[in-house]
């Protein structure tokens, strides 16, 4: 009978180190990743794709983790990234949307105030309201006698009165109301943002009630303390809004 042989296992230490490996996720990694460039996206709504990427590479990663448990690893990751991309996925329209409502009201207010020094007979301050925002002069008792007294700006006045919105708007005066209607078109650039707005004038003629659409073009440039001023870039009366019928209207060309 032969002896037995006792079974001899050559092992390597290394052994335990391979059976303990968890690998990584590479989605997770991507979602981090795309998590910590996320707030990139409040600079342009063409960022916005980061924090989707985010969003998308973090759920899968989440997923394959889940699914390959526990051989994969990089939940942490995963979290984390998921987390910033969606806190910026809902931050970044939110403060678009914001921006852009303010930028309209601000519009808002400045139309408004040339509409209503045309009204009032006013067109020396109306005509410096388009003029760029360092250059405008005080609203004071001096500003007719700059006009008056100088030839350049008082031939640029006349001018301005003499454009066929702004003369229409002058005769018609305090019989006119004047209404807010549309935004027509917003856009931002590095240097502006940009602005056109329809108004309804509304005004009584021979005892019939009457309206014609004026569209008013503003431009918010930043100024070079920082800070940023409207200027009216363009006015055109007689305009019609999309799906509005024609309708006689007393800006005349000439």
């Amino acid at each position: 009978m032969r002896p037995s042989v006792p079974e001899v296992h050559i092992t390597d230490p290394r052994d335990a180190e391979y059976a303990a490996y968890r690998a990584l996720a590479p989605q997770a990694v991507a979602g981090l990743i795309f998590g910590l460039l996320a707030p990139l996206a409040l600079i342009d709504p063409l960022l916005w794709i980061i924090p989707a990427l985010g969003l998308f590479f973090s759920c899968w990663a989440l997923r394959r983790i889940k699914k390959n448990s526990p051989t994969l690893t990089g939940r942490g990751m995963a979290m984390a990234g998921l987390t910033i991309s969606l806190l910026i996925a809902v931050a970044a329209p939110t403060e678009w949307l914001v921006y852009r409502w303010k930028v309209r009201d601000e519009a808002r207010q400045f139309s408004a105030l040339w509409f209503r020094y045309l009204v009032q007979d006013e067109p020396q301050k109306a005509h410096q309201l388009t003029m760029p925002p360092q250059r405008r002069l005080p609203f004071d008792n001096r500003l007719w006698d700059f006009y008056r007294n100088n030839p350049q700006p008082r031939e640029a006045l006349k001018g301005y009165v003499s454009s066929p919105t702004v003369r229409a708007l002058l005769a018609l005066g305090p019989r006119s109301q004047v209404r807010f209607y549309d935004t027509a078109g917003q856009s931002r650039t590095d240097n502006d943002d940009q602005v056109e707005q329809l108004y309804a004038v509304t005004y009584e003629e021979d005892g019939e009630r009457k309206s014609f659409f004026v569209s008013v073009r503003m431009s918010r440039p930043k100024l070079a303390d920082g800070k940023s001023g409207w200027r009216i870039v363009g006015a055109e009366g007689g305009v019609l809004p999309k799906g509005r019928k024609k309708a006689e209207s007393p800006v005349r060309g000439g």
